[in-house]
C-alpha cells in the first residue's frame, strides 16, 4: 500500500510538472494590444491588417450570414464591410487564458455603424473571440457576433 502511495505521489509531481508555465497577466494583456490595433485598423479601413489578426483556418461567425472559413475569406468579408463606411468599436468585458496557455477567449460588447441601401445602419451587440497561440503568436480561431437588435418582421 506504501509503495503504490509513493508511486501514485510520484505520477502527479511528474504530470504536474509538465504543465507549462503560463504567464496570464502578460497573455491577457497582449490579446488587449492586438484588439487595440484592430480597432485602429478599422479606423483605417485596412482590411490586410485585420486579416492577419486571424489564424489561416478561423471561422467568422456573423448575424444572418454564412459562416466563413479561412483568413482569404474573412478578409474578403472585411474588405465588404470597411467598403460601407464602417465605423466599429468594441470593449472586452471579459479574457480568460486557458491553463496550457494555448487558447483564450474574450467576450465583450461591441458599436458598429456602416453605410447600408437603406441608409445608415446603426448596431450593437455581445461577441466571442476564441484566440489561439500559435507558435507564440495569438491569433483568432472564431469569431462570432450576436446583435442586440430584435429582428425586423
Amino acid at each position: 500500500m506504501n509503495r503504490l502511495f509513493v508511486s501514485c505521489a510520484a505520477a502527479m509531481g511528474l504530470a504536474a510538472a509538465c504543465v507549462p508555465s503560463v504567464d496570464k497577466d502578460a497573455a491577457e494583456q497582449t490579446i488587449r494590444d492586438i484588439d487595440a490595433r484592430w480597432v485602429q485598423a478599422v479606423a483605417a479601413g485596412d482590411a490586410d491588417a485585420i486579416a492577419e489578426i486571424y489564424a489561416e483556418d478561423a471561422y467568422m461567425l456573423l448575424p444572418n450570414q454564412l459562416r466563413v472559413s479561412g483568413r482569404e475569406g474573412i478578409r474578403g468579408v472585411w474588405e465588404e464591410m470597411l467598403s460601407a463606411n464602417m465605423a466599429l468599436t468594441f470593449t472586452p468585458n471579459l479574457i480568460e487564458i486557458a491553463v496550457a496557455g494555448d487558447l483564450a477567449y474574450e467576450v465583450g460588447t461591441y458599436n458598429l455603424a456602416m453605410d447600408g441601401p437603406d441608409g445608415r445602419t446603426q448596431d450593437n451587440g455581445s461577441y466571442l473571440v476564441v484566440w489561439r497561440n500559435v507558435e507564440g503568436e495569438w491569433k483568432v480561431a472564431a469569431d462570432i457576433s450576436n446583435t442586440d437588435q430584435p429582428l425586423e418582421e
